[in-house]
């Protein structure tokens, strides 16, 4: 590309002058743009990643509005059930006593649920705590290594137990429940065979990074399973905190263990049978979040690597039914497991943009802000839809952004490696204000 430069003579300027005595273009310069064949499909590579990436955030999106849908008041369950209480447990002596105090705490007839501590590979005295709580300890075989086997070699066993249980309840150790859990659970698993709770965290006040991990929950809570209860598609089961009818649980042969993400091996299974998982809001689970980042990246390592092996052993089989026996609730599940390799994919992805030219490094502040705002905005939002706002928690709002990048390189870390082995997360045994639980009281009475 030739260009020059020729003044207006008239103009009276000096480079009117020089034009006029020089007789040509006071400036010329020649450049030059070669667009490769390489870089040209480069760039559509990015272009066309970019591009599923935005539609599916966009569809996400979409979806999370339908949690401004007004909850449907439901009928009150006709039968009380007997529920199985399950706590896998692991050295966990120092805040089993809170769970199982809350538990017991339950306005449900006593004679109605029993609580079942599994006590896995434990160095310290978590077994003698249980029972001076006052619940029973199923005594786990020594090849038991995750809460995945606990779990499955508990429900094998009170399957073919003599006490009939009608549901199974799954709890973390270091957990705490709301009063009217087990009611509110009893009557939801009248409309689905498998319900998930309202999750949050009880030391949200301790540190910044645990403050993130509450803001974390409530977007989940909000924006991901009550949309998605709201439209008819399944829940999360995110972690801890939800009841499965027995019909179910012996349908899928018990609880999947083959990954470290037991919860996500669950929630695959349900899709791939067919099965939708409902949300009870009004059912609350109140867990102790890490205080420290090396915690924090250790548990959420564990999770990514996890939930994208699940994906990829579930994967195939779910597009297989789908493609038998299409459904909105099948498809949404695909999506949302194959939206953290679309994350894990995210940095070479961008830097590849950047050698194709797409994005230039001027531009690269501002879409940091962009983003930084964005998260903000959504954590603001959540902690209001959630009534969990608090002016104490402004430093974890602050961090919340920093928070959710980190999710970025443990997904690309767990695209190339497989974590196998569960590394044990020590608790402090904090418990949940006393004012939480008195205020839940009030309002069901």
């Amino acid at each position: 590309v030739h260009v020059e430069y020729a003044p207006d003579a008239s103009d009276g300027s000096l480079l009117s002058v020089l034009y006029g005595l020089l007789g040509k273009p006071v400036v010329s310069y020649t450049y030059s743009v070669e667009i490769t064949k390489e870089k040209y499909s480069m760039n559509t590579a990015v272009n066309a990643f970019f591009l599923i990436l935005k539609l599916l955030s966009l569809y996400f999106l979409v979806v999370s509005l339908f949690s401004l849908c007004k909850r449907k008041m439901q009928k009150s369950a006709t039968t009380q059930r007997r529920f199985a209480v399950l706590i896998a447990a692991r050295n966990e002596e120092s805040c089993i006593a809170g769970l199982i105090e809350s538990l017991l705490a339950q306005n449900y007839p006593s004679e109605l649920f029993d609580i079942w501590v599994l006590p896995n590979n434990c160095t310290d005295h978590t077994a003698d705590a249980a029972r001076h709580a006052g619940a029973k300890v199923l005594e786990m075989p020594t090849s038991i290594h995750s809460k995945g086997a606990a779990l499955q070699y508990a429900a094998n066993t009170l399957l073919d137990g003599s006490r009939y249980y009608d549901a199974f309840c799954v709890f973390d150790a270091d957990n705490e429940v709301d009063p009217a859990f087990l009611s509110e659970m009893n009557q939801a698993l009248s409309r689905s065979a498998i319900v998930k709770s309202r999750i949050l965290a009880k030391n949200r006040m301790q540190a910044g990074i645990s403050a993130c991990y509450e803001i974390y929950f409530c977007t989940a809570n909000h924006f991901l399973n009550r949309a998605r209860e709201a439209l008819g598609l399944s829940a999360r089961v995110i972690g801890t905190g939800f009841a499965i009818r027995r019909d179910l649980l012996e349908a899928l042969g018990g609880f999947p263990c083959r990954t470290l993400a037991e919860d996500a091996e669950l929630y695959a299974a349900c899709l791939t049978h067919g099965v939708r998982i409902g949300y009870c809001e009004t059912a609350v689970t109140y867990d102790e979040e890490p205080v420290t980042w090396r915690a924090s990246l250790v548990q959420r390592r564990r999770w990514m690597s996890g939930i994208m092996q699940v994906s990829r052993l579930t994967l195939p089989r779910l597009f297989q039914n789908f493609l038998r026996r299409p459904s909105l609730n099948r498809l949404d599940g695909m999506l949302q497991l194959t939206f953290p390799f679309l994350q894990a994919l995210t940095p070479f992805f961008t830097l590849a943009a950047f050698l194709a030219g797409s994005i230039s490094l001027q531009s690269l502040p501002v879409s940091l802000i962009s983003a930084y705002a964005g998260s903000l905005t959504v954590a603001a939002a959540a902690l209001v839809l959630e009534k969990r706002l608090d002016v104490r928690l402004t430093g974890g709002i602050l961090l919340y952004p920093v928070f959710m990048a980190c999710f970025l390189p443990l997904q690309t870390l767990a695209l190339f490696k497989t974590q196998t082995v569960w590394h044990e997360i020590r608790h402090s045994g904090v418990r949940l204000a006393s004012s939480e639980f008195q205020r839940r009281r009030e309002k069901i009475a």
